[in-house]
């Protein structure tokens, strides 16, 4: 081999070494592509397997297919692309509804300023019942006071009466005593005078049958 040869053997060794340091500084040192799909919300990413394995993306809602390459990166800016439309969509939707919002307020905006006086008035109407139903709420919470005091004066005057009633129903019970006592000494008032009337009558009749006796005596002796 020759020098040249073998110059052009280190230079190709040299460049060849230098190139792997390249691919490897890209490869560890690049965009985090995986990271950054995972950041992105609002879509899934997905790997499929075998021997060529490509990425795709699909909308979260709906699962509506937006991009599938074999770069992640391709899929990552479509993915982008579509998100940067929605928003575009989206904010022309918005800038559509403008007019017809500003219409909308404006003639919101005459309504309650025409509605205004009558409102005013019904607050005000609305204040003039509520001071009357507080004077009325006022005037309950005195005849309240009023009969509590009241039924405080009657239930004073029933527990004395009750009280009274309690010595009455004593004095009734004695009475009743009394009564019964009395009622057992009369009976036997009773009987005794019945005994007694018995007696006289069965005297009398002696009496009577001795006077005839006597007198029957008399008329034989004569």
């Amino acid at each position: 081999m020759t020098r040249i040869g073998k110059i052009l053997v280190v230079l190709i060794a040299v460049v060849s070494l230098a190139f792997a340091g390249f691919a490897m500084l890209i490869f560890y040192a690049g965009p985090n592509y995986r990271e950054m799909a995972g950041q992105i919300e609002g879509y899934k990413f997905t790997l499929s397997s075998g021997e060529n394995p490509t990425w795709s993306a699909v909308r979260a809602r709906g699962d509506s297919q937006v991009a599938s390459d074999k770069s992640l990166a391709k899929v990552i800016d479509a993915v982008l692309a579509d998100k940067l439309k929605a928003i575009q969509d989206e904010s022309t939707d918005y800038k559509n509804r403008i007019p017809s919002l500003t219409e909308e307020l404006e003639k919101t905006k005459a309504a309650n300023e025409a509605d205004l006086p009558a409102l005013t008035e019904y607050i005000a109407a609305q204040r003039t019942r509520l001071e009357a139903l507080n004077a009325q709420v006022a005037q309950l919470q005195s005849q309240v006071l009023a009969e509590t005091a009241n039924a405080q004066k009657l239930e004073n005057i029933a527990s004395a009466r009750r009280d009274d009633v309690f010595k009455l129903n004593g004095q009734l019970t004695e009475v009743r005593t009394d009564k019964f006592r009395l009622e057992a000494i009369k009976r036997q008032l009773a009987e005794e005078l019945e005994q007694v009337i018995g007696n006289i009558e069965r005297a009398e009749e002696r009496q009577k049958k001795l006077e005839q006796d006597v007198k029957l005596g008399m008329g034989q002796a004569g």
